[in-house]
């Protein structure tokens, strides 16, 4: 039994550890490699933290671009890895704002 509550405790993932592997994965590009850990994860943070101020796919792009330029990252609005933090901020860190990610979709359709 004791071995078993110590495998699960080692094989515990933090907090972000998914949503840094899958950035770090999708991140071809290095524009992220500067980063933490942490700061990704505060990055996608506040990622999540201004899902509520979107208006459709554009504005949530330009506001992530805004946060990563916060951080001194500076990126193109057709860098293809805005779409990716923006999905794997929300599905990953906080996926109670999935319905606000599905809305701006149904927008441009």
């Amino acid at each position: 039994m004791t071995s078993v509550i110590v495998y699960s405790i080692r094989t515990a993932e933090s907090f972000g550890d998914v949503y840094i592997e899958q950035i770090r994965i999708a991140d071809s590009d290095k524009t992220l490699n500067e980063l933490t850990d942490q700061e990704s994860i505060e990055i996608g943070k506040d990622v999540c933290n201004d899902t509520k101020s979107w208006l459709d796919e554009k504005s949530s792009l330009v506001s992530i671009q805004m946060i990563l330029m916060k951080n001194k990252i500076n990126i193109k609005l057709e860098d293809r890895i805005l779409p990716i933090i923006r999905f794997q901020s929300i599905y990953e860190l906080c996926p109670e704002n999935i319905s606000i990610l599905e809305e701006i979709f149904k927008k441009n359709e």
